[in-house]
């Protein structure tokens, strides 16, 4: 009965330790609008296709490129208690496709993602 007991809350303990938080979205930014990332909980892959043809320029205090030119891809690891922000300083509405995961959600614009 007891190796039981031990056996269920390891697996338990297993299902709720290893919890991924894996998101997809097509996000359009309107003409001189943003995307803020705020502060992150847990370290996030990202990963940003810009849909369009027209450049968004990308803020952050990490090392990172200034933009994003049209028609591609992004890729980077945000640390722990870092943000980023994603400004369409374009007169035409830009689309993007955000993909990330992470052991907890971001918080984009005030709103979890998720």
């Amino acid at each position: 009965m007891k190796n039981i007991i031990l056996l269920f809350s390891f697996i338990l303990m297993q299902s709720f330790g290893n919890h991924k938080v894996d998101v997809w979205k097509t996000i359009t930014i309107a003409p001189n609008e943003s995307i803020n990332i705020n502060k992150v909980k847990a370290p996030v892959t990202l990963e940003i296709k810009n849909l369009s043809d027209k450049k968004i320029a990308l803020v952050s205090g990490l090392k990172t490129p200034s933009e994003i030119l049209g028609k591609s891809e992004f890729k980077y690891r945000l640390p722990k208690k870092s943000t980023l922000k994603l400004e369409n300083r374009n007169t035409v509405p830009v689309s993007i496709y955000l993909h990330y995961y992470s052991s907890q959600a971001i918080i984009v614009n005030d709103k979890e993602l998720k």
